[in-house]
């Protein structure tokens, strides 16, 4: 059995799937203050942003208040950071034959839930696709519905079979390092409220975008931690890409990964809605590795310090992109 803890885009979303694929049993833990809502939908929903095709529609799984693992394969994670602590906590052990399966953003989440478990059996799934959450289980998917799963476990692997979910094997937690240099474009759409189709055509934009990764790369080279882009071409040639004037990043990403225009990061709703955001897990992230090596990542480092300046802030004192430019010095 699957017990899946997060109700929001990402675990609506995976839910669907499973229970499309009717692989495994599935469960959803439920908080108490969410139970009456979630009692009233009928079944669980996930739209194709762009897509002619219909939607997909499962039955809603059985809900449960309970974090008792008992009977349960999987723990499958799909919280924002900030309530990955509380979780830990309400979890009061990990039976031998469950395996936590996080999808969280980043990889401090995995240092966390191994820190708090050490024997537990942990594997990262990265989430590839981009989602929004509509309404109580019901979410709108703006790309291709992909995961990368860092586990040979073939019962795992084959949860979503059928489905229409692609789900492929990543070598330990190499793509949720790859997964995480992308990510570090959500910050700066955050800060001047813009799109993914922003990101990858403003010059302005995507000439940040270049310097944050330019860190990002050189320091997990310098510290020898394995990445792997999720795309067919090496670094050096999407950098050059994104570096020119080709509108070849913005075609790929929506011809090979289905981005629909519109799409935006979730950091974005986040600040927009004055939420606490992911940033530390994701270019936080690379400020401390840095710190770690000592190598310095300026930019990142001023990244993080502009959306730390702005969260919990309604209306956002957004910036644009020229503007965030100079700001970095880049």
């Amino acid at each position: 059995m699957i017990l899946v803890v997060g109700a929001g885009a990402v675990g609506t979303i995976l839910t669907a799937y499973l229970g499309v694929a009717q692989r495994e049993p599935v469960k959803l833990y439920v908080r108490d203050k969410d139970l009456a809502k979630l009692q009233t939908v009928q079944d669980v929903r996930v739209e194709h942003a762009g897509a002619q095709s219909p939607p997909i529609i499962a039955p809603k799984p059985v809900l449960t208040r309970s974090l008792s693992l008992d009977g349960v394969d999987y723990l499958l994670l799909c919280v924002k950071f900030p309530h990955l602590d509380g979780l830990l906590n309400e979890l009061a052990c990990i039976p031998p034959g469950c395996t936590i399966v996080s999808t969280l953003n980043g990889v401090s989440a995995l240092r966390r839930i191994r820190e708090r478990f050490p024997h537990a059996r942990v594997v990262p799934m990265t989430v590839m696709f981009n989602a929004q959450l509509l309404e109580p289980l019901h979410a709108r998917i703006t790309t291709r519905p992909h995961v990368l799963i860092g586990s040979d476990d073939a019962r795992l692997l084959g949860a979503f079979a059928g489905s229409g979910m692609d789900v492929r094997r990543a070598a330990g937690e190499s793509a949720a390092w790859g997964k995480l240099l992308i990510n570090l474009a959500n910050a700066i759409c955050a800060l001047t409220h813009t799109t993914f189709k922003d990101l990858l055509t403003h010059p302005d934009l995507r000439a940040i975008y270049v310097a944050a990764l330019d860190e990002a790369v050189h320091l997990l080279d310098a510290a020898r931690i394995e990445y792997k882009l999720p795309m067919p071409i090496p670094y050096r040639i999407y950098r050059a890409l994104l570096a020119g004037r080709s509108p070849l990043p913005w075609w790929f990403a929506k011809l090979r990964n289905g981005l629909q225009e519109g799409s935006y990061p979730s950091m974005v709703a986040d600040i927009e809605s004055g939420r606490p955001t992911e940033i530390d897990q994701l270019n936080g992230e690379i400020v401390s590795l840095g710190r770690e090596h000592g190598i310095a990542t300026p930019v990142n480092a001023r990244i993080v310090a502009s959306i730390r300046a702005i969260e919990g802030v309604v209306p956002a004192p957004y910036l644009t992109p020229s503007d965030l430019r100079a700001s970095l010095g880049v």
